[in-house]
Protein backbone atom coordinates (compact mmCIF):
# COMPACT_ATOMS: atom_id res chain seq x y z
CA UNK A 1 0.00 0.00 0.00
CA UNK A 2 2.61 2.33 0.91
CA UNK A 3 4.82 1.05 -2.36
CA UNK A 4 1.75 2.03 -4.31
CA UNK A 5 0.76 5.33 -2.47
CA UNK A 6 4.70 6.38 -3.23
CA UNK A 7 4.39 5.43 -7.34
CA UNK A 8 1.49 7.35 -7.12
CA UNK A 9 2.58 10.67 -5.91
CA UNK A 10 6.41 10.14 -8.17
CA UNK A 11 4.02 9.62 -10.91
CA UNK A 12 1.73 12.79 -10.09
CA UNK A 13 5.39 15.15 -9.51
CA UNK A 14 6.15 13.69 -12.86
CA UNK A 15 3.13 14.46 -15.08
CA UNK A 16 2.93 18.02 -13.79
CA UNK A 17 6.77 18.44 -14.12
CA UNK A 18 6.05 17.57 -17.80
CA UNK A 19 2.54 19.84 -18.01
CA UNK A 20 4.89 22.74 -16.72
CA UNK A 21 7.53 21.80 -19.43
CA UNK A 22 4.49 22.27 -22.17
CA UNK A 23 3.44 25.30 -20.91
CA UNK A 24 6.68 27.04 -20.28
CA UNK A 25 8.52 25.77 -24.02
CA UNK A 26 6.46 28.07 -26.41
CA UNK A 27 6.52 30.53 -23.84
CA UNK A 28 10.10 30.51 -23.72
CA UNK A 29 10.00 29.90 -27.95
CA UNK A 30 8.95 33.52 -27.75
CA UNK A 31 10.59 35.14 -25.72
CA UNK A 32 14.08 34.26 -27.42
CA UNK A 33 12.38 35.53 -31.18
CA UNK A 34 11.84 38.39 -29.02
CA UNK A 35 15.02 38.88 -27.79
CA UNK A 36 16.99 37.78 -30.93
CA UNK A 37 18.08 34.73 -28.92
CA UNK A 38 18.46 31.57 -30.68
CA UNK A 39 15.47 28.89 -28.91
CA UNK A 40 17.90 26.57 -27.74
CA UNK A 41 19.48 28.98 -25.51
CA UNK A 42 15.87 29.38 -23.83
CA UNK A 43 15.25 25.69 -23.45
CA UNK A 44 18.82 25.03 -21.85
CA UNK A 45 17.98 27.88 -19.44
CA UNK A 46 14.80 26.81 -18.75
CA UNK A 47 15.87 23.10 -18.03
CA UNK A 48 18.57 24.10 -15.66
CA UNK A 49 16.21 26.11 -13.64
CA UNK A 50 14.08 23.03 -13.56
CA UNK A 51 16.81 20.69 -12.78
CA UNK A 52 17.67 22.65 -9.91
CA UNK A 53 14.02 22.44 -8.76
CA UNK A 54 13.21 18.88 -9.07
CA UNK A 55 16.97 17.12 -8.65
CA UNK A 56 16.34 16.45 -5.05
CA UNK A 57 13.38 14.69 -6.04
CA UNK A 58 14.36 12.92 -9.67
CA UNK A 59 17.36 11.12 -8.12
CA UNK A 60 15.49 9.23 -6.16
CA UNK A 61 13.25 8.33 -8.99
CA UNK A 62 14.59 6.48 -11.75
CA UNK A 63 10.97 6.62 -13.42
CA UNK A 64 11.44 10.51 -14.14
CA UNK A 65 15.06 10.29 -15.17
CA UNK A 66 14.22 7.66 -17.89
CA UNK A 67 10.91 9.34 -18.97
CA UNK A 68 12.96 12.48 -19.46
CA UNK A 69 15.99 10.42 -21.41
CA UNK A 70 12.96 9.55 -23.52
CA UNK A 71 11.54 12.07 -24.44
CA UNK A 72 14.83 14.00 -25.05
CA UNK A 73 15.78 10.61 -27.55
CA UNK A 74 12.54 11.60 -29.23
CA UNK A 75 13.56 15.00 -29.16
CA UNK A 76 16.93 14.22 -31.03
CA UNK A 77 14.88 11.97 -33.41
CA UNK A 78 12.78 14.70 -34.27
CA UNK A 79 15.54 17.35 -34.80
CA UNK A 80 17.92 15.41 -36.98
CA UNK A 81 14.87 13.72 -39.21
CA UNK A 82 14.21 17.59 -39.58
CA UNK A 83 17.31 18.15 -41.00
CA UNK A 84 17.55 15.56 -43.14
CA UNK A 85 14.24 16.08 -44.48
CA UNK A 86 14.88 19.42 -45.16
CA UNK A 87 18.09 18.63 -46.81
CA UNK A 88 18.67 17.39 -50.63
CA UNK A 89 21.23 14.78 -51.33
CA UNK A 90 21.27 15.82 -54.89
CA UNK A 91 21.65 19.57 -54.18
CA UNK A 92 24.18 18.88 -51.61
CA UNK A 93 26.39 16.71 -54.27
CA UNK A 94 25.81 19.73 -56.74
CA UNK A 95 27.04 22.60 -54.11
CA UNK A 96 30.27 19.86 -53.34
CA UNK A 97 32.92 21.78 -55.64
CA UNK A 98 32.25 25.03 -54.54
CA UNK A 99 31.50 24.40 -50.56
CA UNK A 100 34.05 21.56 -50.00
CA UNK A 101 37.53 23.54 -49.80
CA UNK A 102 36.23 25.51 -47.18
CA UNK A 103 34.26 22.58 -45.49
CA UNK A 104 37.40 20.61 -45.24
CA UNK A 105 39.41 23.60 -43.99
CA UNK A 106 36.94 24.39 -41.04
CA UNK A 107 36.27 20.82 -40.35
CA UNK A 108 39.84 19.47 -40.39
CA UNK A 109 41.17 22.69 -38.38
CA UNK A 110 38.32 22.14 -35.69
CA UNK A 111 39.09 18.52 -35.18
CA UNK A 112 43.29 19.62 -35.11
CA UNK A 113 42.36 21.86 -32.83
CA UNK A 114 39.69 20.37 -30.19
CA UNK A 115 42.02 17.46 -29.89
CA UNK A 116 45.29 19.31 -28.83
CA UNK A 117 43.58 21.65 -26.82
CA UNK A 118 41.70 18.58 -24.85
CA UNK A 119 44.67 16.42 -24.99
CA UNK A 120 47.62 18.38 -24.18
CA UNK A 121 45.91 21.53 -22.81
CA UNK A 122 43.95 19.92 -20.39
CA UNK A 123 45.33 16.90 -20.62
CA UNK A 124 42.25 14.60 -20.77
CA UNK A 125 41.77 11.52 -21.78
CA UNK A 126 41.98 9.88 -25.49
CA UNK A 127 38.18 9.58 -25.73
CA UNK A 128 37.77 12.54 -24.28
CA UNK A 129 39.49 14.31 -26.80
CA UNK A 130 38.03 12.81 -29.37
CA UNK A 131 34.51 12.96 -28.09
CA UNK A 132 35.19 17.18 -27.72
CA UNK A 133 37.46 17.37 -31.17
CA UNK A 134 34.18 15.92 -32.84
CA UNK A 135 32.02 18.31 -31.31
CA UNK A 136 33.98 21.24 -32.15
CA UNK A 137 33.85 19.91 -36.00
CA UNK A 138 29.93 20.64 -36.19
CA UNK A 139 27.96 23.74 -37.01
CA UNK A 140 24.64 25.31 -35.83
CA UNK A 141 22.95 25.90 -39.01
CA UNK A 142 20.02 27.11 -37.74
CA UNK A 143 21.26 30.16 -35.49
CA UNK A 144 23.11 31.68 -38.18
CA UNK A 145 20.24 30.70 -41.39
CA UNK A 146 17.70 32.37 -38.91
CA UNK A 147 19.95 36.17 -38.85
CA UNK A 148 20.45 35.72 -42.49
CA UNK A 149 16.74 35.46 -43.07
CA UNK A 150 16.08 38.62 -41.39
CA UNK A 151 18.46 40.35 -43.08
CA UNK A 152 17.45 39.45 -46.49
CA UNK A 153 20.48 37.80 -47.68
CA UNK A 154 19.91 34.07 -47.09
CA UNK A 155 19.19 33.77 -50.93
CA UNK A 156 22.32 35.15 -52.10
CA UNK A 157 25.26 33.24 -53.25
CA UNK A 158 27.34 33.66 -50.14
CA UNK A 159 23.44 32.87 -47.96
CA UNK A 160 23.47 29.44 -49.92
CA UNK A 161 26.84 28.65 -50.02
CA UNK A 162 26.79 28.94 -45.74
CA UNK A 163 23.90 26.63 -46.00
CA UNK A 164 26.03 24.20 -47.87
CA UNK A 165 28.98 24.33 -45.86
CA UNK A 166 26.84 24.07 -42.55
CA UNK A 167 25.07 20.99 -43.91
CA UNK A 168 28.39 19.40 -45.09
CA UNK A 169 29.64 20.19 -41.27
CA UNK A 170 26.66 18.22 -39.56
CA UNK A 171 27.06 15.38 -42.00
CA UNK A 172 30.78 14.75 -41.39
CA UNK A 173 29.87 15.14 -37.33
CA UNK A 174 27.18 12.66 -37.84
CA UNK A 175 29.43 10.45 -39.54
CA UNK A 176 32.62 10.92 -36.86
CA UNK A 177 30.23 10.46 -34.20
CA UNK A 178 29.31 7.13 -35.66
CA UNK A 179 32.97 5.49 -35.65
CA UNK A 180 33.51 7.24 -32.16
CA UNK A 181 30.53 5.37 -30.68
CA UNK A 182 31.66 2.21 -32.29
CA UNK A 183 35.50 2.56 -30.95
CA UNK A 184 34.61 3.99 -27.99
CA UNK A 185 34.92 0.87 -25.64
CA UNK A 186 37.95 -0.07 -27.23
CA UNK A 187 39.30 3.15 -26.10
CA UNK A 188 38.10 2.88 -22.68
CA UNK A 189 39.54 -0.86 -22.10
CA UNK A 190 43.10 0.63 -23.38
CA UNK A 191 45.54 -2.44 -23.49
CA UNK A 192 47.94 -3.51 -26.09
CA UNK A 193 47.61 -2.92 -29.71
CA UNK A 194 44.38 -0.43 -28.92
CA UNK A 195 45.35 2.01 -31.89
CA UNK A 196 45.49 -1.18 -34.47
CA UNK A 197 42.13 -2.49 -32.80
CA UNK A 198 40.36 0.86 -33.19
CA UNK A 199 41.31 1.49 -36.66
CA UNK A 200 40.09 -1.97 -37.41
CA UNK A 201 36.79 -1.11 -35.76
CA UNK A 202 36.60 1.94 -37.18
CA UNK A 203 36.62 0.13 -40.89
CA UNK A 204 34.59 -2.03 -39.44
CA UNK A 205 31.82 0.59 -39.06
CA UNK A 206 32.26 2.51 -41.91
CA UNK A 207 31.77 -0.86 -43.90
CA UNK A 208 28.29 -1.20 -41.86
CA UNK A 209 27.37 2.52 -41.93
CA UNK A 210 28.26 2.49 -45.86
CA UNK A 211 26.12 -0.72 -46.12
CA UNK A 212 23.24 1.40 -43.97
CA UNK A 213 23.20 4.69 -46.25
CA UNK A 214 23.16 2.16 -48.97
CA UNK A 215 20.16 0.76 -47.66
CA UNK A 216 18.66 3.98 -47.25
CA UNK A 217 19.03 5.01 -50.86
CA UNK A 218 17.86 1.96 -52.11
CA UNK A 219 14.82 3.04 -49.79
CA UNK A 220 14.64 6.34 -50.87
CA UNK A 221 14.88 5.54 -54.48
CA UNK A 222 11.93 2.35 -54.91
CA UNK A 223 10.27 2.19 -51.76
CA UNK A 224 9.49 5.48 -50.35
CA UNK A 225 7.13 6.74 -53.24
CA UNK A 226 5.16 3.66 -53.20
CA UNK A 227 4.57 3.97 -49.55
CA UNK A 228 3.66 7.30 -49.53
CA UNK A 229 1.05 7.17 -52.15
CA UNK A 230 -0.12 3.65 -50.87
CA UNK A 231 -0.47 5.59 -47.22
CA UNK A 232 -2.26 8.74 -49.06
CA UNK A 233 -5.08 5.98 -50.97
CA UNK A 234 -5.61 4.11 -47.87
CA UNK A 235 -5.87 6.58 -44.59
CA UNK A 236 -6.95 9.94 -46.93
CA UNK A 237 -5.71 11.66 -44.04
CA UNK A 238 -2.30 14.04 -44.25
CA UNK A 239 -2.07 13.86 -41.10
CA UNK A 240 -2.13 10.32 -40.64
CA UNK A 241 0.53 10.05 -44.03
CA UNK A 242 2.71 12.46 -41.30
CA UNK A 243 2.43 9.75 -38.70
CA UNK A 244 3.34 6.83 -40.87
CA UNK A 245 6.25 8.41 -42.02
CA UNK A 246 7.60 10.06 -38.83
CA UNK A 247 6.92 5.75 -37.54
CA UNK A 248 9.24 4.99 -40.58
CA UNK A 249 11.82 7.77 -38.93
CA UNK A 250 11.91 6.37 -35.68
CA UNK A 251 12.36 2.62 -37.23
CA UNK A 252 14.95 3.52 -39.29
CA UNK A 253 16.40 5.54 -36.20
CA UNK A 254 15.87 2.39 -34.33
CA UNK A 255 17.89 0.10 -36.80
CA UNK A 256 20.92 2.47 -36.81
CA UNK A 257 20.70 2.60 -32.83
CA UNK A 258 20.44 -2.07 -33.22
CA UNK A 259 23.73 -1.33 -35.73
CA UNK A 260 25.99 0.21 -33.09
CA UNK A 261 25.80 3.82 -34.58
CA UNK A 262 22.92 6.24 -32.69
CA UNK A 263 19.41 7.16 -33.18
CA UNK A 264 20.61 10.66 -34.11
CA UNK A 265 22.32 8.87 -37.34
CA UNK A 266 19.65 7.09 -38.00
CA UNK A 267 17.03 10.15 -37.75
CA UNK A 268 19.30 11.95 -39.97
CA UNK A 269 19.27 9.65 -43.18
CA UNK A 270 15.58 9.01 -42.28
CA UNK A 271 15.09 12.50 -43.10
CA UNK A 272 17.57 12.41 -46.44
CA UNK A 273 15.55 9.46 -47.59
CA UNK A 274 12.32 11.04 -47.60
CA UNK A 275 13.85 14.46 -48.63
CA UNK A 276 13.63 13.55 -52.50
CA UNK A 277 9.93 13.10 -52.57
CA UNK A 278 7.66 16.47 -53.02
CA UNK A 279 4.96 15.39 -50.88
CA UNK A 280 7.01 14.04 -48.42
CA UNK A 281 8.78 17.16 -48.40
CA UNK A 282 5.47 18.93 -48.00
CA UNK A 283 4.64 16.77 -44.66
CA UNK A 284 7.37 19.33 -43.35
CA UNK A 285 5.09 21.50 -42.40
CA UNK A 286 2.44 19.08 -40.38
CA UNK A 287 5.34 17.57 -39.50
CA UNK A 288 6.44 21.24 -37.38
CA UNK A 289 4.02 20.68 -34.18
CA UNK A 290 5.56 16.71 -33.99
CA UNK A 291 9.19 19.11 -33.99
CA UNK A 292 7.93 21.74 -31.71
CA UNK A 293 6.84 19.29 -29.57
CA UNK A 294 9.47 16.60 -28.67
CA UNK A 295 12.57 18.63 -29.49
CA UNK A 296 12.70 21.42 -26.61
CA UNK A 297 12.78 18.47 -24.45
CA UNK A 298 16.57 17.78 -25.67
CA UNK A 299 17.90 20.87 -24.81
CA UNK A 300 15.72 21.04 -21.83
CA UNK A 301 17.22 17.23 -20.84
CA UNK A 302 20.62 18.96 -21.52
CA UNK A 303 20.12 21.43 -18.97
CA UNK A 304 18.20 19.68 -16.49
CA UNK A 305 21.90 17.54 -16.54
CA UNK A 306 23.95 20.40 -15.97
CA UNK A 307 24.35 20.95 -12.21
CA UNK A 308 24.61 24.76 -11.58
CA UNK A 309 27.63 24.13 -9.41
CA UNK A 310 29.39 22.42 -12.25
CA UNK A 311 28.21 25.47 -14.38
CA UNK A 312 30.36 28.21 -12.15
CA UNK A 313 33.28 25.13 -11.49
CA UNK A 314 33.83 25.03 -15.22
CA UNK A 315 33.56 29.08 -16.38
CA UNK A 316 37.45 28.50 -16.53
CA UNK A 317 37.28 25.30 -18.95
CA UNK A 318 34.06 27.23 -20.81
CA UNK A 319 36.27 30.27 -21.76
CA UNK A 320 39.05 28.32 -23.31
CA UNK A 321 36.90 25.93 -24.76
CA UNK A 322 34.93 29.09 -26.52
CA UNK A 323 38.05 30.79 -27.47
CA UNK A 324 39.12 28.20 -29.26
CA UNK A 325 35.97 27.03 -30.64
CA UNK A 326 35.29 31.02 -31.99
CA UNK A 327 39.07 30.89 -33.15
CA UNK A 328 39.05 27.96 -35.35
CA UNK A 329 35.77 27.66 -37.04
CA UNK A 330 36.56 31.76 -37.75
CA UNK A 331 39.89 31.09 -39.45
CA UNK A 332 39.33 27.40 -40.67
CA UNK A 333 36.59 29.07 -42.73
CA UNK A 334 38.16 32.45 -43.11
CA UNK A 335 41.49 30.99 -45.10
CA UNK A 336 39.69 28.90 -47.74
CA UNK A 337 36.74 30.77 -48.24
CA UNK A 338 38.98 33.74 -49.72
CA UNK A 339 40.26 32.31 -52.19
CA UNK A 340 36.33 32.41 -53.59
CA UNK A 341 35.57 35.09 -52.27
CA UNK A 342 36.48 38.76 -50.47
CA UNK A 343 37.72 38.66 -47.68
CA UNK A 344 34.89 40.74 -45.64
CA UNK A 345 32.61 37.86 -47.18
CA UNK A 346 34.44 35.63 -46.20
CA UNK A 347 35.13 36.86 -42.36
CA UNK A 348 31.31 37.23 -42.83
CA UNK A 349 30.81 33.71 -43.25
CA UNK A 350 33.64 32.23 -40.43
CA UNK A 351 31.30 34.36 -37.90
CA UNK A 352 28.65 32.40 -39.09
CA UNK A 353 29.87 28.93 -38.66
CA UNK A 354 30.85 29.33 -35.09
CA UNK A 355 27.70 28.25 -33.00
CA UNK A 356 27.67 25.22 -31.65
CA UNK A 357 23.99 23.58 -30.57
CA UNK A 358 21.94 20.95 -32.15
CA UNK A 359 24.71 18.34 -33.26
CA UNK A 360 27.50 19.30 -31.07
CA UNK A 361 25.11 18.56 -28.02
CA UNK A 362 24.35 15.67 -29.44
CA UNK A 363 27.71 14.55 -29.59
CA UNK A 364 28.23 15.22 -26.36
CA UNK A 365 25.21 13.87 -24.90
CA UNK A 366 25.46 10.33 -26.93
CA UNK A 367 29.34 10.38 -25.21
CA UNK A 368 27.94 10.94 -21.73
CA UNK A 369 25.19 7.89 -22.04
CA UNK A 370 27.91 5.53 -22.92
CA UNK A 371 29.74 6.75 -20.09
CA UNK A 372 29.98 9.66 -17.56
CA UNK A 373 33.45 9.11 -17.12
CA UNK A 374 34.24 10.18 -20.92
CA UNK A 375 32.13 13.07 -20.26
CA UNK A 376 32.09 14.11 -16.60
CA UNK A 377 29.74 16.90 -15.35
CA UNK A 378 32.79 19.21 -15.85
CA UNK A 379 33.41 18.75 -19.46
CA UNK A 380 29.73 18.42 -20.09
CA UNK A 381 28.93 21.84 -18.13
CA UNK A 382 31.92 23.33 -19.78
CA UNK A 383 30.24 22.67 -23.30
CA UNK A 384 27.30 23.93 -22.24
CA UNK A 385 28.14 27.00 -21.64
CA UNK A 386 30.15 27.16 -25.21
CA UNK A 387 26.47 26.22 -26.62
CA UNK A 388 25.49 29.31 -24.79
CA UNK A 389 27.95 31.71 -25.65
CA UNK A 390 28.60 30.99 -28.86
CA UNK A 391 24.94 31.04 -29.69
CA UNK A 392 24.17 34.23 -28.39
CA UNK A 393 27.68 36.48 -29.30
CA UNK A 394 27.56 35.12 -33.12
CA UNK A 395 24.22 36.22 -33.83
CA UNK A 396 24.92 39.80 -32.72
CA UNK A 397 27.98 40.15 -34.32
CA UNK A 398 26.60 38.57 -37.82
CA UNK A 399 23.34 41.24 -37.54
CA UNK A 400 25.82 43.91 -37.56
CA UNK A 401 28.13 42.64 -39.85
CA UNK A 402 24.84 41.72 -42.27
CA UNK A 403 23.56 45.51 -41.84
CA UNK A 404 26.51 46.91 -42.75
Amino acid sequence: MEESLHWSANSALLLLTLGVVLILSPITKSACTRAGLPTSVGFIVLGLLIGMITRPWAVSSNGFNSVFAVMAQLGVVALLFRVGLRSHTDVLLAKLPSASLIWIGNVLGSLAVGYVVARYGFEWSVATSLVLATAFSATSVAVSVSVWEQTGQLETDRGQLLIDVAELDDLSAVILLAILLGIMPILLNGGEGVWLRAASTSLEIVIRLALFILGCYLFAHFVEAHFTRFNRRLTHSAISLTISILGVGLSIAAIAEYLGFSLAIGALFAGLAFSRDPEAVRTDGRFLNFYELFTPFFFIHIGMQTDLAALIGALDTGLVLFVAATLVKVVGTLVPAMLIMSRQDALILGVSMVPRAEIALVVMYACRAIDEQVVPDEIFSAMVLVSLVTCTVSPILLRRMLAR
